[in-house]
């Protein structure tokens, strides 16, 4: 008898990030909201899930700054397993980031500086991925 189990999880946040003093023109302040949610749905060796998460807009005072317009982002992605013995489990996932005009999220693997291999993601770029891979519990 299969038994499906399903799950949600959510997440969010507010970050904040300050500076002191830019070359010489006063503090600067950033706000950002995000959230994250992810579902995940199990029916015998094989699971699938989804998840969609939001950047909100740039919030930044001080400095003679001000918001960043088109400065929001979005990201689904999708995750097929089999579990192959309790402990191995093999997986397949997708996913896309949608930057509008201002906003430059990538992966986690992009440098913090460029260099000649890998370069600072273009302001409204979309990247996607592809992944395959195996996991050992142990």
């Amino acid at each position: 008898m299969r038994r499906l189990q399903p799950g949600v999880d959510t997440s969010g946040g507010r970050a904040a990030a300050r500076a002191d003093d830019i070359n010489g023109l006063g503090s600067l302040e950033r706000k950002v909201t995000d959230w994250y949610a992810v579902g995940k749905y199990q029916a015998g060796p094989r699971s699938i899930a989804l998840s969609y998460g939001q950047k909100g807009a740039e919030k930044l005072s001080g400095a003679g700054f001000s918001d960043l317009p088109d400065s929001k982002a979005r990201q689904v992605s999708m995750r097929y397993g089999y579990s192959l013995s309790k402990p191995t489990q093999l997986y397949a996932v997708a996913t896309r980031i949608s930057n509008q005009a201002n906003a430059f999220q990538t992966f986690g693997n992009a440098p913090i500086t460029p260099t000649t291999l890998f370069t600072d993601p273009a302001r409204g770029a979309d990247p996607a991925g592809l992944g395959i891979g195996m996991i050992y519990s142990f």
